[in-house]
């Protein structure tokens, strides 16, 4: 039904009218939103029948992942409460029954043995006591199940050819991980690490910088940023197949061991997050 990511977003009454044909046109005007929804897809599992998106923001990937599984079950959570609310309505809007937003603080996590699958999406750098967080989602995955985590680097091409620390952006509290760092903090948490890339290859980067100049990641100057976003979108799509040896953001994508023992708890398998 919907040609583009986000451009379900046409039927989110709380967007203006031009927002949301705006939406329905260019999908979610987001350059990194669209870039790390590119390179998740690739990193998915070809089946999960439940799957959490831990920190699901404005739920454009949890949509995303409820069209991919139609068949499974989506537990998007987020702890605003406020987004939510948007995220349950317009997903009664366009009926994706499949996709079920609540409000849960990923550090209060209590799912035992629930999924198959959990992505976390440019999350971990937003909460302070990450490794608790990791702990929680190794419990949250069935043996077997995959994790897969995108963060920012610690480093970025900045402005165009040099590297510099990453954006600091309001939120979050740390800049970024190296790519050992977050290697090492997901294999203490309990996972067998399968893979691990740097992503934002040159033309995504220079596409995503240019965003920044112009909104600082606070959606400023929103009319000069509509006018570019197309642009901006189609200069990263294009650059969509690199494989960087360094980049603006770090993915890994690890496993719950088989025969992982998991911790006692009251909170049932089958229960929500």
């Amino acid at each position: 039904m919907f040609a583009l990511p986000g451009s379900e977003l046409f039927y989110d009454g709380s967007l203006g009218l031009l927002e949301r044909w705006y939406c329905r046109i260019w999908g979610v005007p987001i350059v990194g939103l669209r870039i790390r929804l590119r390179g998740l897809l690739h990193h998915l599992p070809p089946s999960a029948s439940r799957v959490l998106d831990a920190g699901c923001g404005r739920g454009v990937i949890a949509r995303a992942l409820a069209r991919r599984y139609p068949q499974a079950r989506i537990d998007a959570i987020d702890q605003d409460a406020a987004v939510q609310a948007r995220n349950a309505a317009l997903n009664q809007a366009i009926g994706t029954d499949n996709c079920h937003f609540a409000t849960r603080d990923l550090t209060e996590l209590e799912a035992v043995d629930a999924y198959d699958l959990v992505v976390s999406i440019d999350n971990l750098e937003h909460i302070e006591d990450d490794r608790s967080v990791l702990e929680r989602i190794f419990r949250a995955l069935r043996a077997g199940g995959r994790l897969v985590v995108h963060v920012p680097h610690y480093y970025r091409r900045w402005p165009v050819f040099g590297w510099h620390v990453n954006f600091d952006v309001p939120g979050h509290v740390r800049p970024g991980y190296h790519m050992p760092e977050i290697v090492e903090r997901v294999r203490q948490a309990g996972f067998v690490v399968a893979d691990s890339a740097f992503s934002y290859g040159f033309l995504e980067n220079m596409a995503n910088n240019a965003s920044y100049w112009i909104t600082a990641a606070e959606e400023r100057n929103r009319l000069i940023y509509a006018l570019c976003f197309p642009l901006l979108n189609f200069v990263a799509w294009l650059g969509r197949s690199a494989q960087p040896e360094m980049g603006a953001g770090v993915w890994v994508v690890a496993s719950k061991p088989v025969k992982a023992e998991t911790p006692a708890t009251n909170v049932a398998a089958d229960e929500p997050a």
